[in-house]
């Protein structure tokens, strides 16, 4: 084991979050998870699909693929989906690295981004992040090598809540030799309000190196079932089929994905992202007016500076469990119910 994939996995086993020090049921504000139960249409889809668990499901996902390439307005053949993005972004390293080559990340971001190209046996560089806690393209694409194979792009990033507009992804795109595969991890990009939900999908025509990673564990509230999608030119796309697991999507996550893109599930994840983006505006508002120092967000999610230990105990003292990062100076907190919220800020105030 080397001593680069050794850090990697020591990060990954710290502990993230600290039990909260209080009688009550704690908060959970530390895993960027949605605070409702997934759309009723979903739960009856996933408890009928339930009963037929006795029989192995779709190998080839279609039903699953097709809804998604719908949803995107894509052909089906540039979808792929697998048990998970983390799934996905793993794959994805397993495809182009190898010991020799070379991935680029911002960092502090997604830990799966280094562990990915660890195991696949690739030299890594994090690049830091620009001062509003987006991802520094520019000095990303100065840290593309010859030997650079993938380069990973966190929007809005993680845990820092930044976010690049298309038009800045498709200049580190031009910037970036067409051999290096850029993945455009959009795990939080249903949350954005800056620009429409499709604004960088018309990138994938232009640039076949591109693919772009969502989840459904964030908008559709279901973290607990593993679900992600790749969008990508079709020769991608179908390496990344050939390569997955065989039935990594189990037949009740099919069919939840299948359920949550149903106008019945998208109406209802709307719904919610509209309560969670105006509820982060709020908090925003309120930390801009007790003069907190923290980084605007486009995500379900605040980042808080300060000292992570002194931070942690304030929301302890308010039973509210959050996300420390003191590597990056701070903390991050999930935008949750407003009373949750409420806890979060008295924290804070």
């Amino acid at each position: 084991m080397t001593l680069e994939f050794r850090s990697v996995i020591d990060k990954m086993l710290a502990a993230p979050n600290r039990p909260a020090r209080v009688s009550l049921p704690p908060i959970r504000l530390s895993q960027n998870e949605m605070p409702w139960e997934p759309a009723p249409v979903i739960v009856d889809a996933m408890e009928k699909a339930a009963r037929s668990t006795h029989r192995y499901p779709d190998y080839h996902r279609t039903a699953a693929r097709a809804t998604v390439a719908d949803a995107m307005g894509l052909d089906v053949e540039r979808i792929a989906i697998d048990n998970g993005s983390g799934s996905l972004l793993h794959g994805l390293a397993r495809l182009v690295c190898e010991p020799g080559v070379h991935g680029v990340y911002c960092w502090p971001s997604f830990e799966a981004y280094p562990a990915a190209l660890a195991l696949a046996g690739a030299q890594s560089t994090p690049v830091a992040l620009a001062e509003d806690g987006a991802m520094d393209v520019a000095a990303m694409a100065a840290a593309i090598t010859p030997e650079t194979r993938i380069a990973y792009l966190c929007n809005p990033n993680n845990p820092t809540g930044g976010f690049v507009d298309a038009d800045g992804i498709r200049s580190f795109l031009r910037d970036v030799p067409s051999t290096v595969l850029v993945v455009l991890d959009e795990a939080y990009r249903e949350f954005v309000t800056v620009e429409p939900l499709e604004a960088t999908t018309a990138l994938l025509d232009e640039f076949p190196n591109l693919v772009i990673l969502r989840t459904l564990s964030k908008s559709h509230g279901l973290a607990g079932i593993r679900a992600g999608y790749a969008a990508a030119s079709p020769r991608i796309a179908e390496a990344l089929r050939r390569t997955s697991v065989g039935f990594a999507l189990n037949s009740v996550a099919e069919a939840a994905v299948i359920a949550a893109f149903s106008p019945a599930g998208e109406a209802v994840a709307a719904e919610r992202i509209a309560v969670i983006v105006a509820e982060r505006e709020r908090m925003q508002e309120a930390l801009r007016a007790g003069g907190v120092s923290f980084l605007p967000s486009q995500s379900n999610f605040l980042f808080v500076h300060g000292d992570a230990d002194e931070l942690l105990e304030r929301f302890e003292a308010q039973g509210v469990l959050a996300r420390p990062f003191p590597h990056a100076g701070g903390v991050r907190v999930t935008v949750g119910l407003p009373a949750e919220n409420d806890a979060a800020l008295a924290a804070l105030l």
